[in-house]
């Protein structure tokens, strides 16, 4: 297989790895999706006249920029940077359709390179970076394959990993020692993709069936709570119009208090949230939100200036007074209590009975006898709820429903009743990953996971929870969302109760271990992680000499690399010829190329004993390199080659004679073309002179 073959295979490969890390991409528009395969399929199993520079290619890029400018023109792709490496990422491989020869496939290995940093660009998850890793493997391997010329199959292979054994190291250097700087821009490419800041029936229900990560929580120094106790709230929803709960527009928010100094020995959640576009945070109530900007908000919210367009950590310190959830105790406030006129006549009426009990906790009582009495029935599918009276439907009439439901129709009661309440969206549950082969683990919460409950205000006690779910299915609180559907007997949800194997399960645990552990302290490292790095490494003053451990080890692993990469070098394996030119060069003589090596030697002005000696060793190279036996070994030719050298440089009046008669000689032969070239103009002038009379 000859290299320029070889490398179009690797670049192949390089370009199919890049496609299958692009689907999993939501920026990568569905024209790129299909074409890259097409493309690639074209390169490698087409006629060659079709790879040809000319009508094909330009043919297929002026068709697909046609198609470009359509999907901008309507709005299809938003973003100035999406649309560039979606344009990088195609022309990547219609640069590959036409590469056929050297210059070319430098050029899409190139703009390969490229086409894979874009993406890099986007996802940065462990997964994605292996697959953008491979890619970026197998492109350099072309073009080093490329360049080395004769290295072929595990050669080249040795070759592209001992590059990449260099260069690990001076990028984990630049990596740990160069300054971090915050990011010039923030990417708007996220998506809303998990609870909104609204609450209507059956938007829940809708989320639920999206299976993907919402958040993953590590707990240092303190146990994770039990299955029943994991809740995370997000938002406190008290405006209610009828239908729809909805979030306090001029809810104010108070600031954090100061961080404690000593807070690294503290018991801390450590949280990993995925990008979901809302300025709010999980959280399970209590604990010192870090960093500084986050702030808490009357209702028992994070709320935080940005949007969470990415994924961000956060953590949660169990210090001072906030460990024990101050904001509960606030009074509520003239909207808790709020219902709207002319609407579910009949949750009024019964709320009005219970409020005629004395006592809040009475009433709180009461309410929940009556859920427990009513037959409610738990499912993701309880139908379409009438637009005007809907909680009065879902109540007294058609009473199936998810936990949006229950939650909304018990705050409506309790704010009948004259109780204050409002209602929570967040997280309850989440599913405990042990990490192979230690004590440590975490929780991964999906959106699968989302839930809606309760929390009213009683005199001296505050604001505490009410799950009105677990009243009507206590198996919420303790399983997951499927078994809970199971054990409420909807049979129309079957189709969600798909369990995996174990092992595949155990399997799919230990890789979100590696993922969470890459994203905390790979894609998170910041300044401030990689300020405490180097106090552990240097003490409490290494910030000083940042720089000059960065010049000191860039410097090193620079000269270490120089001095691998020249191995890299394609070698000359005839380490007999080597020599033998090396012994020439020494005694003024180089070869031209097709010259016989006799006549080389034939009139180069050397003595008697020179000449005579090196004779020998020519005509025993000769020997030794073409005939099929030969009396001289390799490595005795090579001992009496060096040997002539070193006799070569103790005869140095002799070197100089010889060389000073090269240089005459050489003069004289200039001289006499010169003498030639002046009689030939000497004659061409008595020849026209001649004419002219």
């Amino acid at each position: 297989m000859s290299n320029i073959r070889l490398a179009i295979y690797l670049q192949s490969g390089s370009l199919a790895t890049l496609w299958l890390q692009l689907l999993s991409m939501r920026e990568a528009q569905p024209m790129v999706l299909i074409s890259l395969p097409l493309l690639i399929f074209l390169k490698l199993w087409s006629p060659p006249l079709l790879q040809r520079p000319g009508w094909l290619p330009n043919g297929l890029l002026f068709g697909l920029g046609m198609a470009w400018l359509t999907q901008i023109s309507l709005g299809a792709m938003s973003g100035l940077l999406i649309s560039c490496a979606n344009l990088f990422w195609l022309l990547s491989g219609l640069k590959l359709l036409e590469a056929l020869q050297p210059a070319a496939i430098r050029r899409t290995g190139l703009l390969l390179l490229l086409a894979i940093g874009m993406a890099g660009v986007f996802a940065q998850g462990l997964g994605s970076s292996l697959m953008q890793g491979i890619s970026a493997f197998l492109a350099v391997g072309s073009l080093l394959g490329l360049e080395l010329g004769a290295a072929k199959g595990r050669g080249l292979l040795q070759s592209l990993l001992l590059l990449v054994s260099v260069s690990l190291p001076l990028m984990v250097a630049l990596f740990l020692l160069a300054p971090r700087i915050g990011p010039l821009w923030q990417l708007q490419t996220a998506h809303q993709t998990g609870l909104s800041d609204q609450l209507v029936p059956g938007s829940i229900a809708s989320l639920v069936q999206n299976n993907s990560t919402a958040m993953r929580l590590q707990f240092k120094g303190m146990a994770p709570p039990p299955p029943a106790q994991r809740y995370w709230r997000v938002m406190a929803l008290n405006e209610f119009d009828g239908r729809r709960w909805s979030i306090s527009k001029a809810e104010p928010s108070l600031a954090s208090p100061t961080p404690p100094t000593s807070e690294a020995l503290l018991p801390q959640q450590l949280v990993l949230l995925e990008a979901n576009n809302l300025h709010w945070l999980p959280w399970n109530g209590r604990g010192l939100p870090m960093p500084s900007e986050i702030r808490r908000s009357n209702n028992g919210g994070l709320w935080q200036p940005m949007p969470v367009q990415s994924r961000i950590v956060y953590s949660l310190v169990a210090a001072g007074p906030d460990a024990k959830e101050p904001w509960r105790k606030l009074p509520s406030r003239p909207t808790d209590k709020y219902l709207p006129n002319n609407s579910n006549p009949r949750l009024k009426a019964l709320g009005n009975q219970w409020s005629q009990l004395p006592e809040p906790e009475q009433r709180l009582e009461r309410a929940k006898r009556w859920f427990l009495a009513q037959g409610f029935r738990y499912t993701l599918k309880p139908g379409l709820l009438p637009y005007r009276d809907a909680l009065d439907t879902f109540l007294f009439e058609n009473k199936k429903g998810f936990c949006e439901h229950f939650a909304a129709g018990f705050t409506a009661l309790m704010r009948a009743a004259d109780v204050p309440a409002r209602v929570v969206i967040g997280y309850q549950g989440g599913e405990w990953i042990q990490d192979f082969g230690n004590e440590n683990g975490h929780l991964k919460v999906t959106q699968a996971d989302a839930h809606a409950w309760s929390e009213v205000w009683l005199p001296g006690r505050g604001w505490i929870r009410v799950d009105p779910t677990g009243w009507v299915v206590p198996s919420r609180l303790e399983q997951n969302l499927f078994n809970s559907l199971a054990a409420a007997g909807s049979n129309a949800d079957q189709r969600l109760l798909f369990n995996a194997p174990g092992w595949m399960r155990w399997l799919q645990g230990q890789w979100q271990t590696l993922d969470l552990n890459w994203n905390l302290w790979v894609m998170q490292f910041d300044q401030a992680k990689q300020e405490e790095l180097l106090r552990k490494l240097f003490g409490a003053h290494a910030s000083r000499w940042q720089g000059t451990l960065l010049l000191v080890s860039v410097a090193i692993l620079l000269a270490v690399a120089l001095v691998v990469l020249g191995w890299l070098q394609p070698q000359n394996k005839n380490k007999l010829r080597k020599e033998l030119d090396d012994c020439l060069f020494r005694l003024g003589i180089t070869p031209q190329a097709g010259e016989p090596l006799e006549s080389c030697l034939a009139n180069k002005g050397l003595s008697s004993e020179f000449k005579q000696k090196l004779v020998q060793l020519v005509m025993a190279y000769q020997e030794q390199r073409f005939a099929e036996n030969h009396s001289i070994p390799q490595r005795q030719l090579i001992i009496q080659l060096r040997t002539l050298r070193r006799l070569n440089k103790t005869n140095f009046i002799f070197q100089f004679r010889m060389r000073a008669k090269s240089l005459i000689k050489s003069a004289e032969v200039k001289l006499q073309v010169l003498n030639q070239q002046l009689s030939n103009i000497k004659v061409i002038y008595q020849d026209r002179k001649s004419e002219r009379k």
